[in-house]
């Protein structure tokens, strides 16, 4: 086992936490661009407190609002525009995940806003280093992402509905300010969605990377016991604050990298739902709801181990003498799960058709995630008839044959 572990983001953590906000931001800038979403933190009253914090510290603000679920390249360059116009040296992004990720776009795209799609890996041309960023806050209102304390976002070009992770140890938010209680006002699916979203940031490495880790293993299958024990609760108490801390921190520490030192490996999963929420514009943690079992079903036959250990660890699947045997009652119990906590979909479910849309998302899966041999690393490498094979599964709930 080698790697290498380092992570600068500074975390406040905790309920009332949100009073610190404008200090916070005292301390990395004198005029920030404040981005949020698409309306719901203004409604709740997050944006005008946040606003008198800023105010009563003397740091000056200039809003910019409408990032979309998942945020337009077009949108990230139109807001860098903004910040080079009004002369802000940080960007603070209050708000869930789509923010968070187009904050980081934000601060690469400040230097360089006509090219900021040439410092995102989208499978043509060589991609530039990001050499300079404006700092970062973040102020999160969604427990989901895990873009708190990492150093990558999601960005989609609209013009081409391409999905791509733009990334640099630049990224990393300076300060990562996370009170659950600005999750309270959060539906209950998106808050399903994003407990699947946390664990599955987890599961990918547990199910794809390094399996001679074993601490790293059990600190994993902690984890995603947790959350879905406290996620299920949350289900029926959505109110209940101590529960939504209870998510919000292991969703913080998600994509940290502590849990997948030593592990590396691939994201199979986020590979295949990108193209997804590309192109039809879906909840990403949905996509990864409807795609997690699938594609689990598909590949376990080739190492049933990592699958095994995750039913009987995780799941509570009774061990028996039969790897792939307790490996497939494993992927029955966690659609049992995602049934009681409303996340057992299909396309259908989420608007998405057979047909030539599905198949430009298989094309653009392969092509921007497959490097030159168009395939997709993980248990099992995926080309793009095993890519449309899991997407075809999804058409139904009954694919487990």
């Amino acid at each position: 086992m080698k790697f290498h572990f380092h992570n600068p983001t500074e975390v406040f953590f905790g309920a009332g936490e949100f009073g610190r906000a404008g200090k916070l931001a005292a301390r990395l800038g004198s005029k920030c661009l404040l981005v949020t979403g698409q309306g719901s933190v203004e409604r709740h009253g997050y944006l005008g407190r946040l606003q008198e914090m800023l105010d009563a510290e003397g740091v000056e603000h200039v809003h910019f609002p409408g990032i979309e679920p998942n945020p337009h390249l077009e949108t990230c360059q139109a807001a860098a525009r903004v910040a080079i116009d009004e002369g802000c040296d940080l960007i603070v992004g209050l708000g869930g995940g789509s923010v968070m990720d187009a904050s980081k776009a934000i601060a690469t795209g400040f230097h360089d806003p006509e090219g900021l799609w040439d410092y995102i890996p989208h499978g043509a041309g060589n991609v530039k280093k990001i050499e300079k960023a404006l700092p970062i806050m973040v102020i999160s209102t969604l427990a989901a992402t895990g873009s708190e304390m990492d150093a990558g976002g999601v960005i989609t070009r609209a013009s081409t509905k391409e999905k791509c992770v733009i990334g640099s140890p630049l990224l990393f938010p300076k300060i990562a300010l996370v009170d659950p209680e600005l999750t309270l006002t959060v539906p209950l699916d998106y808050t399903m969605d994003g407990v699947f979203d946390m664990a599955v940031h987890v599961m990918e490495s547990y199910f794809c990377g390094d399996q001679e880790t074993p601490l790293q293993a059990r600190i994993i299958e902690g984890f995603v016991l947790a959350v879905f024990e406290q996620g299920e609760k949350l289900f029926h108490a959505s109110d209940d604050i101590g529960l939504r801390g209870d998510l919000h921190w292991p969703s913080v520490l998600a994509l940290s990298g502590f849990f997948t030192a030593g592990r590396n490996g691939s994201c199979p999963v986020h590979v295949l739902e990108h193209p997804l929420s590309g192109h039809f514009d879906i909840s990403h943690g949905r996509g990864l709801a409807l795609l997690q079992p699938r594609w689990m079903w598909y590949v376990l036959s080739e190492a049933p181990a990592p699958f095994a250990d995750f039913a009987r660890n995780v799941m509570k699947v009774p061990a028996t003498d039969d790897e792939l045997h307790d490996a497939r009652e494993g992927v029955r119990a966690l659609c049992d799960w995602l049934d009681r906590v409303g996340l057992l979909v299909t396309l259908s479910d989420l608007g998405i058709e057979e047909g030539e849309t599905l198949d430009r998302a298989v094309e653009d899966c392969v092509r921007i995630y497959g490097g030159a041999d168009r395939t997709i690393a993980g248990v099992k490498p995926l080309g793009p008839d095993d890519v449309r094979e899991i997407y075809r599964m999804c058409a139904s709930k009954d694919f487990m044959k």
